[in-house]
């Protein structure tokens, strides 16, 4: 889909930053389809997009050393306990490996937040992120070492997944050109609320609550 772009906008002149993110990536798709494969959808993406803030929140306060403001404190406390209400559904249900899968998913999130934004400002979006999806891909059929069989049968769903999955993520990938990349990830996890809207049967009223609280709190941390 994006392959013409690598053509027209080479990125080469980046291959360190497009080799980290593609294996990252691939690590984020292996953890999160793990996730599903082990919880439930409205247990184990909220905590895997939500935990992805205040992760970068907790590594500017520590490692960066960077000061935190009353709306990073306020936000990062509302997706602490957001989370919590969430991984207390999770646990309730059994989902203790899908909620572990989906806390490391946060983490590759994290990750790849500041890694892709470098590769997107340094040499643009769209023929950056088709380089690295080469690299992811290859990562996660070697991870979950998937046949040519497994590919094939899976075709048709795939290329639905990839079409929505792709235009989202390239319209991430030019916000990342063109504003803050804290704030175009954060913004993010509005996805949420969508996600927990197609699959009302399962929502819980502490599940909701902790879903909006970690959407509330992921706008503060980054505003």
């Amino acid at each position: 889909m994006f392959f013409p772009w690598v053509v027209m906008d080479p990125p080469w002149s980046v291959w360190p930053i497009i080799l980290i993110a593609g294996v990252i990536h691939g690590l984020y798709l292996w953890g999160l389809s793990g996730a599903y494969q082990s919880g439930t959808l409205t247990s184990t993406y909220p905590v895997a997009r939500g935990s992805a803030p205040l992760l970068v929140a907790l590594f500017g306060i520590w490692v960066l050393d960077q000061t935190p403001g009353a709306r990073t404190i306020g936000g990062a406390v509302g997706v602490a306990v957001g989370l919590l209400l969430i991984g207390n559904v999770a646990l309730g249900r059994g989902d203790r490996r899908g909620l572990l899968l989906a806390l490391m998913t946060g983490c590759f999130i994290a990750g790849y937040t500041v890694v892709d934004a470098r590769g997107a400002e340094e040499v643009g979006g769209l023929g950056f992120f088709a380089a690295v999806a080469v690299v992811g891909a290859i990562v996660v059929v070697m991870l979950g070492r998937v046949s040519p069989r497994r590919l094939l049968a899976s075709a048709r769903e795939a290329i639905v997944v990839g079409l929505f999955a792709n235009s989202a993520y390239g319209l991430v990938l030019l916000a990342y050109t063109r504003g803050d990349a804290a704030n175009v990830a954060t913004l993010r996890a509005t996805s949420i609320l969508f996600g927990l809207a197609l699959v009302r049967r399962t929502v819980t009223r502490r599940l909701g609550v902790g879903a909006v609280l970690v959407v509330a709190g992921s706008i503060l941390v980054s505003w």
